[in-house]
């Protein structure tokens, strides 16, 4: 209750709050003032009053102390004080000091009277200690202090318990205005609240299905599988869901559909599960209607589709099948019911299916793969495959992509040969240009090494020197010819080769590079015909074959040189005809199929750095393409390796025997049968010196020039030129144009083109007489000279 106080409260009062602080009434003497400061000494709000009237007005605002003089008890306003005491409510008891006279003799029966009925008081007698007034303050704050937290702690459950009543309220309006069968249960399941329309469409008395009597509600073929389904989410507190059909009041079971969530607290921990049924009776009709029609659809459109369908186990057991798998493989369905799909699958591809089927157990959806199937004549067809899973089954369609595949494979083997032929094509470019310098350099070389053979004091040991130099750029020539030949770029000499003689005749060169221990077996077929090949080229490409073995049995193992014949039809990479192939195998470590599908890219190698180029294998290659051959390798690791090389058979009756190794030509006759006027053009000083020294070694007069305009100069000064052989690499004016002019100025004049390209320039053959290839010898150049004059 609130009082009417005529006091207002003073100004001192504003902005403390009463609840923390201590009222102070004593009205006689300096007590008031003085224990003010103490109070205020201590950190304590105090709160002055000045009659029993403003006290009540403090009581009201439920001030936290009251310290009073007895004498100020018997004043005016007592009953006041009296009736703000009385209106406290239950839980407030306001503590009061009372500094009591010293004798209780001299006590009135007043403020006897006045004392009791404060109630919650302490008498303090004056003259008092400061510490005994401090601690008695402090006790009655901390008491009341109590109070209020009490009172808020009370007010608190009052107020959650009239959150719960009306909470309960409004979910019990809720649930019965709600359409559905509403419930709820206790963490364990417990089934402890029903709303009205579950008794209505049950019709079983109220409280009959609390507990796990529920569970007698269900279908009999739905016990099982619905009261499982609870039981999981009890456990693990997952959503409940489930169709199942409940027993309506009618005595018929009707669908519902049955949902459940659960409630946790703030530590994760459930605290009620809250639940419904709906009744999906006609719905679930509806729907099983329209799956039959839909079925009878997807029926027609199985048995119609083109493609292979199927539905299996996860397993790979064959569940059905629609029509296509006999259209298209021969296969009566059900003469595969129950089949292992498997037992269809070509062999190559079973790894990869059964890896597919093992990710189906975790993952629905099938990714877009490839794989043979088995038609009933045993021959295979490629099926591109896609499809999901639901519930424990595959549901996979395959389409025929068999044609496709052919053309992939003959796109793929076009692309690839595009692609080598332009890294030929590349390479070649650079190598000619390789060339050309190199046999410069060689013939310069040479040149120099003939003349000074001639020149020098017929010595046996210096000549033998010379003879190994000249032998070196043979060979130096020999390795540009070969670069040309893997780019291409180097028309080979085939002739009719004996490989029945060849292999046996390299026995001792091979035993020499190949090491002692080495064991070197050849095997060649009766009656082997000719090859038609470059006999030289193939003498390199067996070395550099033997070469590579020697190297993967780590100069230790068996080496085996097999010639045979061999008819081609059907192969891919063979004009169909009689071929000779030539199979060197070793015994070494062999190359897994990644190594061997680079094994003939240009330099590609497995050797260390400086160890080997790279380019043996793709000039095997260039060879036996050139040649109108191939060239095959396999191998595995630790199984060796086998190189086949396959030629055509020679149409020639004859058949070239195996050459020696290149020496020097025997000395030409020193001087030509009679002495020629010739013009020798050369850009490179070091090649023309070479070139003039033989000419004029030879006994000719030669006007050397170093470009096309010089010699054009001393063609028109000099009407007695008997010959003009030129170099074609020059700069602003090549051989080949050097001849076109020459040739409309002097068109008899017999025009040699010395060149260390591979072939003959475009163009050059209209104007050209004869081409010789650089580094020539004295003797191939006086044989030339011999036969153009």
């Amino acid at each position: 209750m609130t009082l009417d106080i005529e006091e207002a409260p003073r100004p001192e009062w504003s902005g403390i709050d009463p609840r923390g602080a201590v009222a102070i009434l004593a009205p006689h003497g300096r007590d008031a003032a003085v224990a003010k400061e103490l109070l205020r000494g201590e950190k304590l709000d105090t709160l002055a009053a000045a009659s029993l009237a403003e006290l009540a007005a403090l009581v009201e605002r439920q001030i936290g102390a009251v310290l009073v003089t007895e004498e100020a008890l018997i004043g005016p306003g007592s009953e006041v004080l009296s009736a703000a005491l009385e209106a406290q409510p239950t839980w407030s008891d306001v503590p009061f000091i009372v500094l009591a006279n010293g004798s209780p003799g001299a006590r009135s029966s007043h403020a006897r009277s006045r004392m009791d009925q404060l109630g919650n008081a302490v008498l303090l007698s004056r003259p008092l200690h400061v510490e005994e007034l401090l601690r008695a303050v402090r006790s009655a704050l901390t008491a009341r202090r109590r109070q209020h937290e009490a009172r808020e702690r009370l007010e608190e459950l009052q107020l959650r318990e009239r959150q719960l009543r009306d909470s309960e309220a409004k979910f019990n309006a809720i649930a019965n205005s709600v359409d559905h069968m509403i419930w709820t249960t206790l963490p364990d399941g417990y089934h402890d609240y029903y709303n009205d329309r579950w008794y209505e469409f049950t019709g079983v008395p109220v409280g009959s299905t609390d507990g796990e009597a529920w569970n007698g509600m269900f279908h009999p073929d739905d016990q099982e599988r619905a009261w499982a389904t609870w039981r999981h989410s009890l456990a693990t507190g997952a959503p409940y869901e489930i169709e199942y059909r409940l027993r309506h009041r009618s005595g018929e079971y009707r669908w519902v559909l049955g949902r459940a969530h659960a409630v946790r607290d703030a530590a994760g921990e459930i605290r009620r599960w809250y639940g419904s049924c709906t009744d999906i009776h006609d719905e679930v009709l509806h729907r099983e209607a329209r799956v039959s029609d839909l079925t009878q659809q997807r029926d027609r459109a199985w048995n119609l589709s083109l493609d292979l369908m199927m539905v299996a186990t996860v397993e790979g057991e064959i569940v059905t099948l629609n029509a296509a798998w006999t259209r298209i493989l021969g296969w009566p369905v059900d003469e595969l019911d129950s089949a292992r799909l498997g037992e269809l699958i070509h062999p190559d591809d079973l790894p990869t299916t059964a890896a597919v089927f093992e990710q189906l157990r975790e993952r629905p959806l099938i990714e877009p793969y490839e794989y043979r199937i088995r038609a009933r004549d045993g021959s295979y067809r490629w099926f591109a495959w896609t499809g999901s899973t639901h519930e424990g089954r595959v549901y996979a369609a395959g389409r025929d992509v068999t044609e496709r595949k052919a053309k992939d494979a003959a796109l793929q083997a076009t692309e690839a040969a595009l692609r080598q032929s332009q890294k030929l094509d590349m390479i070649g470019q650079l190598t000619g240009g390789v060339a050309h310098d190199f046999n410069n350099l060689l013939m310069a070389i040479r040149s120099s090494l003939e003349l000074l053979r001639r020149r020098l004091p017929s010595d046996e040991q210096t000549r033998r020197y010379l003879d190994n130099a000249i032998r070196a750029t043979s060979r130096g020539a020999g390795l540009t010819q070969r670069m040309l030949a893997f780019a291409r770029k180097q028309d080979l000499r085939s002739d009719a080769v004996d490989v029945g003689a060849l292999l046996p005749d390299l026995r001792e060169l091979l035993q020499r590079s190949l090491g002692p221990q080495v064991e070197i077996v050849i095997e060649v077929a009766e009656e082997l015909p000719a090859a038609e090949v470059d006999l030289n080229q193939l003498e390199m490409a067996i070395l550099n074959l033997a070469v590579n073995a020697r190297d993967a049995m780590d100069g230790d193992g068996q080496l085996t040189l097999r010639a045979e014949p061999l008819t081609a039809q059907d192969d891919p990479d063979l004009t169909p005809g009689d071929y000779v192939r030539i199979t060197v195998r070793d015994t070494g470590s062999g190359m897994d199929a990644e190594t061997l599908a680079q094994a003939m890219e240009p330099f590609f190698t497995t050797k260390g750095v400086g160890k080997g180029t790279g380019l043996g294998l793709s000039m095997v290659h260039g060879l036996a393409k050139q040649s109108g051959g191939t060239f095959r390798m396999d191998s595995a690791p630790g199984a060796g390796t086998a190189a086949m090389l396959y030629l055509p058979v020679a149409q020639a009756a004859g058949a070239d025997e195996p050459a020696a190794d290149a020496a020097p030509a025997p000395e030409p006759e020193r001087a030509h049968k009679e002495r020629l006027t010739i013009v020798a053009v050369d850009d490179d000083v070091l090649v023309s010196m070479g070139t003039v020294g033989l000419l004029e070694d030879l006994g000719h007069e030669v006007i050397e020039c170093h470009s096309g305009k010089e010699a054009l100069a001393a063609l028109a000064e000099r009407d007695d030129v008997d010959l003009l052989i030129t170099d074609h690499a020059m700069p602003r004016m090549t051989g080949v144009e050097l001849a076109r002019e020459v040739r409309a100025l002097r068109p008899d004049l017999p025009i040699i083109l010395a060149t260390g390209y591979a072939d003959m320039p475009a163009g050059g053959a209209d104007y050209i007489t004869a081409r010789l290839e650089k580094p020539f010898s004295d003797s191939a150049l006086a044989d030339l000279l011999a036969e153009l004059t």
